[in-house]
């Protein structure tokens, strides 16, 4: 589109507005209305100023609290050095913003500390990067700053850089005159003219300044978290799986569509209490399944918790070790998809090296792990020990993030009075002495657990007697899916990443002899 046809637009466009402008003035000067609608005219005026003056007072930034909720320890302390740069800015100046030197400085800089940060005491921050690496993350920090311009800057689909170099060139010019004209109207009447010079620019001129300033210190600050963002899923190893499979991982993981029932797979269901939980027919089609370990000792209740989680009896219930874990898929009821992992257990005597083994690999398998614990059995040091070294196992792994946890304190029913079972009990606020013992048995399990979850929740898995499992250790079980989801996103990635490389690099290979052969035979034609 030509100047000619964009400025004809805006005069089409302008023409209405200033007719009604004109006859509405014209209208209101002839009825002697103008009087009467001159003050309010004044006062919005005034009001509108007062509120710039005072919203530009202070520098409006882009929000920072926009981290994806899968950042480890390590991402979040290079976050940390991003917003420390963006907010190192105070002013940016028009001819910074149009100067790609200063981007390209800014970014290399940025690029090192963030490397840095990740591979510290190298000579070279970034000689543990690939090329597809690099070349994904410009790929998504332009995409998402399109994306920003696209919808904030209007017209910014058809200004060209020439375009901006001639509009800061004209806001000069028009300084210039203004300053031309300040100047001669001073030779004619110094004092007046002093008085309306020092109300422009104390007034109307400062909240002009203050208002470009904070648009161009926004897109100034846009610019450095977008690119930070991506510097940090580069230098975790993220970008590995190149842009495309990187954005479907992502998708994958989020959560499923509250409001399109038709998007959810075909399933049937079971009710346990108020709760639905559905069994997903096919989940192929719709968001990744979130798996759920179900850890803990030898007759702590598991295979019955299971059960009763599921609805039906789908779990072995055993009293004696199962060698290996079982998997059920179900959905919850907002459409998430749920594989419940059921571990084999570990001897009374705690966790051995193998029983710790098994563990870790249902942990590294696992999203949300749920940890059973007895009523009856009030040392629980050997819970303890397990989250504690798997904390310390995580710890050693900065790439990935050691899963939610909620711990689920199984046979309530078996605390005194052991006679008495007659559910449903209000053991947060009851008088009864089941109530009062199911609550100071939480109580217990909430301290030797405080380091690890706030969510210590009494169950009973007795078909059709069953307790605590509608009410409280799903609602639980749904608080932690968003954190779940990260984890999961993080466990995507690596497995992503170390997949088919080879395959790859063979692909690669093939693909580079070929274009030698055509290369060689064009010559020998020649």
């Amino acid at each position: 589109m030509t100047r000619f046809r964009i400025a004809l637009l805006i005069v089409l466009f302008a023409a209405p507005f200033a007719f009604l402008m004109g006859a509405g003035g014209y209208h209101l000067w002839s009825t002697g209305w103008v009087l009467w609608t001159w003050w309010p005219m004044v006062g919005c005026i005034a009001l509108a100023y007062f509120l710039a003056w005072r919203w530009t007072r202070r520098t409006t930034l882009p929000p920072t609290d926009d981290r994806p909720g899968y950042w480890t320890d390590r991402d979040q302390a290079a976050w940390a050095l991003v917003v420390a740069k963006a907010n190192s800015f105070e002013a940016v100046s028009p001819k910074q913003l149009e100067d790609p030197k200063h981007y390209s400085d800014l970014a290399l800089d940025l690029a090192k500390q963030v490397a840095e940060q990740y591979n510290p005491g190298a000579g070279d921050p970034f000689e543990h990067l690939t090329l597809p690496e690099v070349l994904a993350c410009i790929e998504l920090a332009s995409a998402d700053l399109d994306e920003l311009v696209q919808k904030y800057v209007p017209g910014s689909h058809m200004l060209r850089i020439r375009d901006m170099k001639r509009a800061r060139k004209a806001v000069e010019y028009y300084k210039m005159g203004q300053n031309i004209y300040w100047a001669g109207a001073a030779l004619l009447d110094p004092l007046q003219t002093a008085l309306r010079y020092l109300a422009s620019k104390a007034a109307l001129g400062t909240m002009l300044d203050r208002l470009q300033n904070n648009v161009i210190l926004w897109f100034h600050t846009a610019f450095i978290h977008h690119l930070g963002r991506y510097l940090i899923e580069l230098n975790s190893g993220r970008l590995r799986v190149g842009v495309k499979r990187y954005r479907e991982l992502l998708a994958e993981r989020q959560p499923p569509p509250a409001d399109d029932p038709a998007a959810r797979p075909a399933a049937s269901t079971a009710q346990i209490g108020d709760v639905t939980v559905t069994a997903a027919a096919n989940t192929a089609t719709g968001p990744k399944a979130i798996t759920i370990g179900v850890l803990g000792s030898v007759k702590a209740g598991k295979s019955s918790l299971v059960n009763a989680l599921l609805g039906r009896a789908a779990a072995k219930v055993d009293r004696l070790p199962v060698t290996a874990g079982v998997r059920y898929d179900y959905t919850l009821p907002d459409g998430q998809p749920v594989s419940v992992l059921d571990t084999s257990g570990y001897g009374q005597d705690g966790p051995s090296d193998v029983d710790f083994a098994a563990a870790t690999e249902a942990s590294r398998d696992a999203d949300l792990i749920l940890l059973v614990t007895q009523a009856t059995v009030p040392g629980r040091q050997n819970d303890v020990d397990l989250l504690a070294r798997l904390r310390a196992w995580f710890a050693d792994k900065p790439h990935l993030k050691m899963p939610p946890v909620a711990v689920a304190v199984s046979h309530v029913d078996l605390l005194s009075p052991k006679a008495e079972w007659a559910p449903p009990y209000d053991w947060r606020a009851g008088t009864r002495p089941k109530e009062v013992n199911i609550r100071e048995c939480v109580a217990v399990a909430r301290e030797q657990f405080d380091t690890f979850t706030k969510d210590v929740v009494p169950v009973c898995g007795l078909e059709n007697e069953s307790f605590g499992v509608a009410d409280g250790l799903v609602p639980a079980i749904v608080s932690h899916l968003d954190h779940a989801r990260g984890t999961a996103v993080l466990k995507a990635f690596e497995a992503e990443a170390g997949a088919g490389k080879y395959d790859k690099l063979r692909d690669q290979a093939l693909a580079g002899g070929k274009q030698v052969l055509n290369i060689l035979r064009d010559v020998f034609k020649k």
